[in-house]
C-alpha cells in the first residue's frame, strides 16, 4: 500500500511503517512462548544434538535458572514501563503519535505467556532429566 501511495500516486502515508513496526513487534513479543512450545527457539545445536535426551533435559533444566530470572524481570520492569504508559496515555513522538501503551503492553504479557510455557518445559524436561524411559 505504502509504496504504490508513494511512487504511483506521490501521496505518502504518515502511519503505515509505524502501524507494521507496532503490529510485527507485537507478534514477536506475543509468539515467544508459540515459538517455545514448537521447539523452534535457537539452540547451539553443534553440541546439542549430540548429547542424549537425558543430558539435554538436565541442561535445560539447569539453565532454566535464568530463563525465568530474564523473564521475572521483564515482566517487572515492562510491567511497570507499561503501567505508566497506560497512566500518561503515551503517544509516539511522530506525526501520526499513535498511542503506545497497547504495545507496551504486549511486553509483560509475552512474558507472562513465556514464563507459562517455560513451567511446562520445565516439568517435562524435570520428567525426563529424573526418568529417563518418561515419554514426554
Amino acid at each position: 500500500f505504502e509504496v504504490v501511495s508513494r511512487y504511483v500516486f506521490r501521496q505518502p502515508t504518515i502511519w503505515v511503517h509505524e502501524t507494521s513496526a507496532f503490529l510485527f513487534g507485537g507478534i514477536f513479543l506475543i509468539g515467544g512462548a508459540y515459538a517455545l512450545l514448537l521447539k523452534t527457539h535457537v539452540n547451539m545445536d553443534v553440541f546439542y544434538q549430540r548429547f542424549s535426551i537425558r543430558t539435554r533435559a538436565t541442561l535445560d533444566v539447569a539453565t532454566s535458572l535464568l530463563f525465568f530470572l530474564f523473564l521475572g524481570v521483564l515482566i517487572w520492569v515492562g510491567g511497570s514501563s507499561a503501567w505508566n504508559s497506560i497512566l500518561k496515555q503515551e503517544l509516539s513522538n511522530s506525526h501520526w503519535a499513535p498511542p503506545i501503551y497497547p504495545i507496551k503492553s504486549a511486553i509483560p504479557l509475552g512474558a507472562l505467556l513465556l514464563i507459562l510455557q517455560g513451567l511446562a518445559k520445565f516439568v517435562r524436561d524435570l520428567i525426563t532429566a529424573f526418568r529417563p524411559d518418561a515419554t514426554i
